[in-house]
């Protein structure tokens, strides 16, 4: 075998072992760090996210802000808009069924209930939106802290990870890091690969 034919082979042959060994180490470390430490991975995961990530304080003060104040009145906007366009709809109907056989004076206010939309108008809808975004903001700042204790919703994140089993959580952690990983796993053939061709070289030196 030439040289050249024997320096790419110890050179593939190093990059599969170096690559093949790397990846069988990461999925040793799922198979025995998660499956003896999962309890204590979920105790830290979910300390970390309440406490730092997303804490209760800066859930309250994000969905407090300005910005969620418009959005909350846009919304709330858009159903008063929904609703009176439905009351309309429903009350004009109405007026119109019965109308021919109203008195006079029920005619009046039976097309004026057909005229809720307008009654209700724009002004009116975006002075209630507004309030009601108030007091949902500050409905938040006071009670959202103690409802996310209440509700135990840190538990959700716990509860999930110790769900998981050693083939789940190596799939999400591969998801979350699998550049990372396969980054170790190619410099693991890399490193295998410039061995097997410095072995090679040598072989050659001293043969």
């Amino acid at each position: 075998m030439s040289f050249i034919w024997q320096t790419v082979l110890q050179g593939a042959v190093g990059f599969g072992i170096g690559a093949g060994t790397n990846d069988l180490a990461i999925r040793w470390l799922f198979a025995t760090v998660f499956t003896k430490k999962r309890k204590t991975i979920a105790d830290s995961v979910q300390k970390v996210i309440s406490t730092e990530l997303m804490s209760s304080d800066k859930i309250v003060a994000r969905l407090s802000s300005p910005e969620m104040r418009v959005i909350f009145e846009r919304n709330i906007r858009k159903e008063l808009d929904n609703a009176c366009a439905k009351a309309t709809s429903v009350a004009t109907g109405f007026a119109k069924g019965f109308r021919p056989f109203l008195p006079e004076i029920v005619r009046i206010e039976a097309d004026a209930v057909g005229q809720i939309g307008s009654v209700f108008g724009n002004e009116a809808r975006s002075l209630v939106a507004k309030m009601c975004a108030d007091h949902l903001a500050t409905y938040i700042v006071s009670r959202l802290p103690g409802l996310i204790e209440e509700a135990k919703v840190w538990d959700i994140i716990h509860d999930s990870i110790m769900r998981l089993d050693q083939v789940e959580m190596e799939i999400l952690t591969r998801q979350v890091a699998n550049r990372e990983l396969h980054g170790i796993t190619l410099w693991g053939g890399v490193i295998g690969a410039g061995v097997g061709v410095m072995m090679s070289i040598i072989m050659r030196l001293i043969g």
